[in-house]
């Protein structure tokens, strides 16, 4: 429950950030266009130094036009954004003082009176000032004008989980709801994660499914924008909340079982003809009275309610529900007729069998199944793919049925690259080499399986039949350097720098490990030194220079050498 609290403030705290970050209040059009000109040119000034974040130089500069025109209509914005200003420039408790002034001489400028009580409470908040904070944002929330003001948003997200943090979230609540319903059309990111508290309280921390229904039809729905309430709907989103929030520790046994307890009851005798919610409401039950023979007994019910013949999609399904049951596995597994159904629910079949019921056997025996002779090259291949890492013998006969032979040797290769079968692997890379079209992957995958072996001097030879520099140059090198042949990996190295412009760093910078790896500490550091000299915008300069410090050749900011 804790972790849950925990993962719930978070959140609250990110979007009531969200609510404040990036909005700022700005002077209304039609104010500004009633400035005369030399009153439009000195607030415009000080507003271009807020918009550039340079808060020094906003804050005098609405202090200047505050002076000069201490009666224009734009003053109570003026007062406001000075004290934004004050607040960006960490100078919280200037910002307090500037803010009372909009309060004080302007309430009825509802824009910029909201906004100044809404700041009054961050600065307050930031301060670590609690109180005086929440006292600022309650009073926001509950006036009648300043209620509706986009900032208060935040201020209610932040009063919800104020009221959360201390142990009162039946009061904190009041305020999430308020939050979503206010400002379900106005600003959807704070509406939707109000809503989503809202759910989490009423499902999780104090089920009340009456409540959670009620603020269901005031809140038009919790999908992303308001909607039409509906039953299914609401039952809809409230399982997959009840899923959701219904983790608890072993030591929480007996709120689990209330927990489960409460929600299977309000679903009771509820949609019967709806499959999903049978199947939660059976699990939710079974979660508490832990009873597998019960749970089976109401599966068995849901799927006789619904039964139609030849739906052998529900059928794969039940089956998938009961794949740890292997006589219920096995039962659901006769109800079916591979003559009547379609590749692609023979290949589903398969697949819950390999996996979820593990039964190899009976995987198998679906395969044997499928009408391999209808289906497509390009679904062969899917299927032969599906079979690398199960059962190579699967993989070969597949690879027989793809009517483009060519397609299906490779495709066979491909898998014994992957399982790094050279026996088979081998020879048959060599048959596909002699193919112009196949012949460098051909190439490419006899080479990486004679590396894989370490026979790197073959790997080599193939690499080099690849002929794609500098991807099979770079592959040379390991092989060199893993068979400890390092000056055939150095001269090879120097030509992948010497020609290849844009591996030329990297080239340089692995020379240079090489020499560290000899234990040649003077070829080492001249090839560093090079790179430096060379290549000063990469990343390989940036690490040779960190090298020749670790070194104690150069200073770690630079310097004359040490040396």
């Amino acid at each position: 429950m804790r972790a849950i609290f925990i993962s719930l403030v978070a959140g609250v705290l990110g979007w009531a950030g969200l609510a404040v970050h990036g909005q700022e209040v700005t002077i209304a059009a039609d104010e500004f266009n009633r400035l005369d000109t030399f009153e439009a040119h000195l607030l415009s000034k000080a507003d271009r130094a807020f918009a550039a974040r340079d808060y020094r130089s906003a804050a005098p500069g609405y202090d200047a036009f505050l002076l000069e025109y201490p009666k224009s209509q734009a003053t109570a914005y003026a007062i406001l954004r000075k004290g934004r200003s004050l607040e960006l420039d960490l100078k919280r408790f200037d910002a307090i003082k500037t803010y009372a002034e909009v309060l004080d001489y302007f309430p009825n400028a509802v824009n910029y009176a909201a906004a100044a009580l809404f700041h009054q409470g961050t600065c307050h908040w930031a301060n670590g000032d609690i109180e005086p904070a929440i006292k600022a944002w309650v009073e926001m929330v509950r006036d009648e004008d300043y209620q509706h003001h986009f900032l208060a948003a935040g201020a209610l997200m932040r009063l919800g989980e104020n009221f959360f943090k201390q142990g009162k979230p039946a009061e904190g609540v009041k305020y999430y709801e308020q939050a979503a319903l206010e400002f379900r059309r106005k600003n959807s990111a704070v509406a939707n994660a109000a809503i989503a508290r809202v759910v989490w309280y009423y499902v999780r921390q104090l089920p009340d499914q009456e409540k959670l229904w009620a603020f269901y039809e005031k809140a038009e729905t919790f999908e992303g924008s308001p909607g039409k309430p509906s039953e299914q709907n609401y039952w809809g989103r409230v399982r997959g909340a009840i899923s959701s929030h219904g983790s608890f520790p072993d030591t929480e046994k007996d709120a689990r079982d209330k927990y489960y307890r409460y929600w299977s009851g309000m679903m009771e005798g509820k949609f019967l003809d709806w499959d999903d919610f049978q199947i939660d409401l059976a699990g939710y039950r079974r979660a508490y009275e832990n009873d597998q023979a019960k749970w089976v007994e109401r599966m068995d019910q849901q799927f006789k309610r619904l039964e139609k013949a030849e739906d052998y999609n529900r059928v794969l399904r039940w089956l998938s529900f009961f794949a740890e049951i292997k006589p219920k596995a096995q039962e659901y597994y006769g109800k079916l007729d591979f003559a009547k159904m379609t590749a692609p629910q023979i290949q589903q079949l398969m697949q819950i069998l390999f996996e979820q019921v593990r039964d190899v056997g009976m995987a198998k025996n679906a395969f044997t199944k499928l009408p391999l002779g209808k289906m497509s090259d390009g679904e062969k291949v899917n299927l032969a793919r599906y079979f690398w890492s199960r059962d190579e013998s699967l993989v070969e006969l597949v690879c027989q049925y793809i009517s483009d032979k060519e397609l299906g040797r490779m495709e066979l290769l491909r898998c014994y690259h992957a399982r790094r079968n050279l026996a088979k692997g081998l020879p048959l890379a060599n048959e596909m080499a002699g193919i112009p079209a196949r012949s460098k992957e051909a190439y490419w995958m006899k080479a990486e399986m004679l590396q894989s072996a370490s026979r790197f001097e073959e790997a080599i030879v193939a690499y080099q039949a690849v002929d794609n520099p500098p991807q099979n140059l770079w592959r040379i090198v390991e092989c060199y350097l893993a068979a400890k042949k390092s000056d055939q990996a150095l001269a090879q190295l120097r030509e992948i720098e010497n020609f290849f412009q844009d591996q030329a760093p990297e080239a340089a910078m692995r020379i240079a490990n090489v020499y560290s790896d000899r234990g040649d500490r003077t070829q080492q550091v001249a090839t560093l030194r090079g790179v430096m000299k060379k290549y000063p915008k990469s990343a390989q300069s940036s690490a040779a220079h960190l090298a020749l410090a670790r070194l104690g050749v150069l200073r770690i900011h630079g310097g004359v050498d040490a040396e």
